[in-house]
């Protein structure tokens, strides 16, 4: 895909979108340690997975909005020019 639509909106868009399965795959993670960490009563090492867990989700969401407010229109734009 990336040789394919080579400096093209479509590269961004699929790139956002790439970028978001990561985040999704540690929220879950970082939710599923932080349940994990309170069950066991280690408070600090919660509050820390905690905090990494809501820059994961504040990254998403940015994401989110890179992608609906902008790339994603773009690339569907472009491909109907093609």
């Amino acid at each position: 895909m990336m040789q394919e639509h080579s400096e093209s909106p479509m590269l961004d868009a699929a790139l956002i979108c790439a970028a978001q399965k990561v985040e999704h795959y540690e929220i879950a993670s970082y939710g599923t340690v932080c349940t994990w960490a309170d069950l066991l009563g280690l408070d600090e090492v919660s509050e820390l997975l905690k905090e990494t867990l809501d820059e994961e989700k504040t990254t998403d969401e940015t994401l989110t909005e890179i992608a609906e407010n902008e790339i994603n229109a773009e690339a569907v734009t472009n491909q109907e020019k093609e």
